[in-house]
């Protein structure tokens, strides 16, 4: 099922919709091995008695979305991109469209953190500060350790020990007990800084290998790596900022996965740049660049969907 289509001419404020709830099926219903989806490039991946999260949101709304939005009103609709002029209701504006699949304080355990950039839709410090206590291993870059200045906090000062967080470096592979991870180049400089600190993650299991790129353009110096891998599971972020649409297809069809996951669009209403994209654009983008993928299934996952790895 596709999230629901929000109209350019919306005229009343856009309430959250529920997401569906996995606390406990991801912490009661056991047995099996399976990826949730939480928000936007969030997931959960349960292997065992193993907890793995990969860039979660486990807040909302976030911090920084309710001080955007609150921008965006105060300037009575001044304060907006180009393209959200379109939208005629600034309180609108930057709304989540869902609520947490897992909100934090419901989080049981957590082993395992991939983190791939700073961007506040992937690095939730708000969401890690309360799930510190489970004492779970960190990767990410190195350069958000630590704080580097005013109100921005680092993994450091979110409560998580400096010996449990270990470097993502490209190329690099850790290995764990029962899976392994391979750190993929990425690139998601296009309007940051020149070191964008940005990765992907390869996660090795006993049920395959699960493709998670982080935010990243498909044409960079690590595009060779990527357009090689060995994948199972794909997840592709098929906004306007990352692969988009055409990108995410064409990676789809040169690696050839069992199944691919469209994820990082539809978070925040208006869908543009960052959350823009569409799963119908992606499937469209295949058929109609004749992008065989006979053995490839393709999952639409809304916040808190699973699939059981196999």
């Amino acid at each position: 099922m596709y999230p629901r289509a929000v109209p350019s001419y919306a005229n009343e404020y856009i309430s959250p919709e529920s997401a569906r709830k996995i606390h406990k099926e991801l912490y009661r219903d056991t047995g099996y091995d399976a990826m949730w989806r939480l928000t936007n490039s969030g997931f959960v991946i349960r292997l065992g008695a193993t907890y793995l999260f990969l860039d979660p949101v486990l807040t909302a709304p976030l911090p920084e979305n309710l001080t955007a939005k609150d921008r965006i009103v105060a300037s009575g609709g001044q304060n907006r991109r180009l393209e959200e002029r379109y939208y005629d209701r600034p309180e609108s504006l930057g709304t989540e469209l869902y609520d947490a699949p897992l909100p934090a304080e419901q989080v049981e355990k957590a082993d395992f953190i991939l983190i791939s950039h700073d961007h506040g839709d992937h690095f939730d410090t708000t969401g890690l500060a309360k799930i510190a206590h489970l004492n779970p291993t960190v990767v990410a870059p190195g350069h958000f350790h630590s704080a580097r200045s005013g109100q921005w906090r680092g993994i450091l000062e979110v409560g998580i020990p400096k010996e449990s967080i270990i470097e993502a470096n490209h190329g690099q592979t850790i290995d764990f007990d029962s899976f392994s991870v391979e750190v993929i180049p990425a690139d998601h400089s296009a309007y940051q800084r020149p070191d964008p600190g940005a990765c992907g993650y390869l996660i090795k299991t006993e049920h395959g290998n699960i493709y998670h790129p982080g935010d990243t353009n498909f044409d960079h110096g690590g595009k060779e790596t990527i357009c090689n891998l060995n994948v199972d599971y794909l997840i592709v972020p098929i906004c306007d900022t990352d692969f988009g649409a055409g990108f995410g297809a064409l990676l789809t069809f040169l690696l050839q996965p069992q199944v691919v996951i469209p994820c990082h669009y539809g978070y925040t209403y208006p869908p543009i740049r960052s959350q823009g994209g569409h799963p119908a654009e992606f499937v469209t983008a295949l058929g109609v660049r004749n992008y065989r993928i006979p053995r490839t299934d393709i999952l639409i996952l809304q916040p808190g969907g699973k699939v059981v790895l196999t």
